[in-house]
């Protein structure tokens, strides 16, 4: 009877432990005014096609990647380019493919982190975790690729190399696998 408290006592030791080793990452690798890197767990994210219209345009998608900072707050990466419908869902699935792939997530942005110009009453919708607020900041979608190699350009694809390309230098220490 004591041996089996024990070994409750010790798998519920256990399981916090490993509970606590698992914690979400989020960390600026890079960052200067035109360019920032950053290295985020895969469920930090949020991935999103938005349809846009107005007068002079018959109407688009713009695909946005959304990542929790270390203060709970939603920075947003954006895809400059119009998409169709399509051309959206195919980012989409690129990019939950290097999500899914990986422990570890590397994102490449143009743009400067510091810079707030975005409003900040806006609250996204997290899988997992609910509504975030964001923090305002907006940058520019360059990649986004894992510990494991795989990598995606927003504008090459998975068929750029190197991935990304300059200026970013975490290219050099995840290198896409050979195809």
């Amino acid at each position: 009877m004591v041996q089996s408290r024990v070994s409750r006592w010790a798998v519920l030791c256990c399981l916090i432990l490993c509970g606590c080793a698992t914690s979400s990452h989020y960390r600026v690798l890079f960052q200067n005014e035109k360019v920032v890197e950053l290295s985020v767990s895969p469920n930090r994210f949020s991935l999103e096609c938005e349809y846009l219209s107005d007068a002079d345009d018959p109407g688009f998608y713009v695909f946005f990647i959304r990542a929790i900072d270390q203060t709970d707050t939603a920075t947003t990466f954006f895809q400059t380019n119009k998409l169709d419908k399509n051309g959206c869902r195919n980012e989409t699935q690129s990019v939950e493919k290097v999500l899914k792939g990986g422990r570890l997530i590397y994102i490449a942005g143009t743009g400067n982190i510091e810079d707030t110009d975005v409003n900040k009453d806006l609250e996204f919708v997290f899988p997992g975790r609910g509504k975030i607020r964001s923090n305002g900041r907006s940058l520019g979608f360059v990649a986004i690729s894992n510990e494991n190699g795989l990598c995606y350009d927003a504008y090459g694809g998975f068929k750029e190399k190197p991935c990304p390309y300059e200026p970013f230098p975490f290219w050099n220490k995840v290198r896409a696998p050979s195809r």
